[in-house]
């Protein structure tokens, strides 16, 4: 099985609700589409990568600390 690695650029264009990020998420949308039709594929990512989102997301991003929260224990569960 192949495992592909998201990393915190690719979490934090999934979930940034920015003007500037639309494009990124619609590319990192459109590769989780395309990594769906593959059958031998594992998506990971590791706390490292978590922890950046959340930073981006709150500091830089501005967006709510109790809805980054959700994202996280989305990830993590």
């Amino acid at each position: 099985m192949r495992r592909v690695y998201l990393d915190s650029n690719v979490l934090v264009a999934l979930h940034a609700a920015d003007k500037p990020e639309e494009p990124k998420r619609a590319i990192a949308e459109n590769a989780l589409h395309v990594f769906a039709q593959v059958q031998d594929l594992q998506l990971c990512t590791s706390m490292w990568a978590i922890t950046e989102m959340v930073n981006v997301l709150v500091s830089a991003k501005k967006l709510d600390p109790g809805h980054v929260a959700q994202i996280e224990n989305q990830l993590v569960s």
